[in-house]
């Protein structure tokens, strides 16, 4: 709206110069353009944070995910090592059992040997001597 149009009683009708609002109005209006880029920039460069900050927290979720799986694995592994290292001894113990029954018996059975082997040199022994006290003694000069 031009000057002409406007009444020259309105240019100050409410207490205030009417063509310095509408030259105010007008710079708001070109200058309202790029207010908006700006508030456009403004949001996209917001929204591309917030995707940033987005990723980075799936990147963490995922590095948290995997660092509680590796510990689980881990787990898994220290498990499986200790159920088998109890296996081992477990058959270790039961070998070793088996070994000192088998010594047990083989040095009972000798002992037994031994035993019946000394009762018969004993007995031969003894027979040697009883026959020796039987026969008359003999004078040293029949020798």
């Amino acid at each position: 709206m031009g000057e002409e149009h406007r009444p020259q009683f309105m240019h100050r009708a409410w207490g205030f110069d009417l063509d310095r609002f509408f030259t105010q109005v007008n710079r708001i209006r070109s200058a309202l353009p790029e207010e908006i880029k700006t508030a456009a920039r403004v949001v996209q460069e917001r929204q591309r944070i917030l995707e940033s900050a987005e990723a980075e927290r799936e990147r963490l979720l995922e590095e948290a995910r995997e660092q509680a799986a590796l510990l689980v694995s881990n787990d898994e592994v220290v498990r499986r090592a200790t159920e088998r290292a109890e296996e081992i001894i477990q058959r270790a113990t039961a070998e070793a059992n088996e070994i000192r029954r088998s010594a047990e018996e083989y040095a009972t059975r000798a002992l037994a040997n031994l035993e019946e082997y000394v009762t018969r040199v004993l007995s031969a022994v003894r027979s040697a001597r009883e026959r020796l006290s039987a026969q008359p003694e003999e004078t040293p000069q029949e020798r």
